[in-house]
């Protein structure tokens, strides 16, 4: 059974095509993989600050993020302090 073949000149080209589309894409790939390290470490780089306080300027009548944890810990301490209180339920009939 005879398979035909394209011309000599034809495959070169596919093959320098495809050659050329194999670097196109290797260069993407280390463009891709560079970018992704940019984005972590800019994503670092905001949570550090969001964590300081720096992104957003802090408004004097705000108290400081110590302060207000403080305060939120003692809240949930009396709360678990204090006695609780059941319902009861009652049937409708």
């Amino acid at each position: 059974m005879a398979i035909p073949l394209p011309p000599e000149k034809e495959v070169e080209a596919v093959l320098d095509a495809l050659e050329s589309q194999l670097t196109n894409i290797t260069a993407l790939e280390a463009d891709i993989d560079q970018n992704i390290q940019r984005a972590e470490a800019l994503r670092q780089s905001i949570l550090k600050k969001a964590f300081a306080g720096e992104l957003v300027p802090q408004a004097p009548a705000d108290e400081p993020a110590a302060a207000l944890l403080a305060r939120i810990r003692a809240e949930r301490e009396a709360q678990a302090a204090a006695p609780k209180i059941s319902k009861i339920r009652t049937k409708k009939a």
